[in-house]
């Protein structure tokens, strides 16, 4: 039996509805052999008669509820294909584009990874660009070398861009099956920023190329784990710092994922305190200082979410006077966080 050209797989979790369309949106893919794996993580709904009715060569596996991340996994290693491309099943491939691109990337063997453009939104509010709707004009601007209007991009640029923002669509992207063996797939531990972690560490070692045809549809719906504010700042922060380990960084790479994760972890922390949870918001400050240090901003909110409540109340309006300043009430709230801290 040959190899497959392409295998996509589709991690699940009580969403037959999505699958079916998604499954029925692959029939147009122009991939003669695609290999389509599912992998329900634990539902309980009909998942499997809606695979079998819809595409009955579909491979369904079943895994106890571990994630997206654990459910990719398994269902990389139960696949032949020599690339390999992921669908979360509420988003769908565009006619041929697949096709297209599997054929661009036959034409390139010097890139791993080819990404592209996608429409996100759904059919009520219209749709737009994933890059340029996610504040990507400097994407834009990264060093590359054009080919027939795709851009294969300069590795160190890419991986500096990356660390700020994500500009790489999960369900628009094409990869050769020996660049993620390489890369130690996707972290379990992570859920929404997962695919995130996993470019970080495919842009280290990993050329990656753009196509600006959209390949696929991220449809936004009240379900999507992207609407989860808080769960998701958690992840951008744990993705960074789980980064740490798992891939070199040259200096001027890790200056950058410090400065963010610092960021991340900030936001993560104010959410809590902005909420008014100061419990919640004194453990978060305190990891953020943990790990990144104490600067006088984070030492400040630690401070005031360790004070009674009362006085917390009534010193909110000047913390937010205060944020992001060197001032003298700031300053002087730095011993009471580090006594808190100890």
């Amino acid at each position: 039996m040959s190899t497959p050209s392409l295998s996509v797989i589709i991690p699940t979790y009580n969403r037959s509805g999505f699958v079916r369309t998604c499954l029925l949106a692959l029939r147009e893919s122009g991939v003669a052999d695609l290999e389509v794996i599912i992998v329900d993580d634990g539902g309980t709904d009909d998942t499997r008669e809606v695979a079998a009715a819809i595409e009955p060569r579909a491979l369904y596996l079943r895994q106890k509820n571990q994630g997206p991340a654990a459910a990719r996994n398994l269902g990389f290693e139960r696949s032949t294909g020599r690339y390999v491309g992921f669908l979360d099943c509420d988003d769908a491939w565009l006619p041929a584009q697949p096709a297209a691109g599997l054929d661009w990337l036959d034409l390139h063997p010097e890139v791993d990874v080819l990404f592209a453009e996608a429409r996100m939104g759904n059919a009520v509010d219209g749709y737009r660009s994933w890059i340029e709707s996610s504040g990507q004009a400097r994407f834009f601007e990264l060093p590359h070398q054009a080919d027939a209007g795709s851009r294969i991009l300069e590795r160190t640029a890419l991986l500096e861009r990356m660390l700020v923002r994500n500009c790489v669509f999960l369900g628009s992207t094409l990869v050769r099956r020996e660049a993620l063996q390489r890369s130690g797939l996707f972290d379990p531990e992570l859920c929404g920023a997962a695919d995130w972690n996993l470019w970080l560490r495919l842009a280290a070692q990993a050329t990656f190329a753009f196509r600006p045809e959209p390949l696929a549809i991220y449809t936004k719906h009240d379900g999507g784990m992207s609407n989860d504010d808080d769960g998701m700042s958690r992840e951008f922060g744990e993705a960074l710092l789980r980064l740490t380990n798992q891939v070199e960084l040259t200096p001027a790479a890790r200056a950058i994922r410090d400065r963010q994760l610092r960021h991340h972890l900030f936001g993560y922390a104010y959410r809590a305190y902005d909420r008014g949870d100061y419990r919640e918001a004194r453990r978060r400050f305190g990891r953020l200082i943990r790990i990144c240090g104490g600067d006088s901003r984070s030492l400040a909110f630690l401070a005031v979410c360790s004070a009674p409540g009362p006085l917390i109340r009534g010193t909110r309006g000047v913390i937010q006077r205060l944020r992001g300043t060197q001032s003298e009430a700031v300053v002087s709230a730095a011993p009471v966080a580090r006594a808190v801290l100890r």
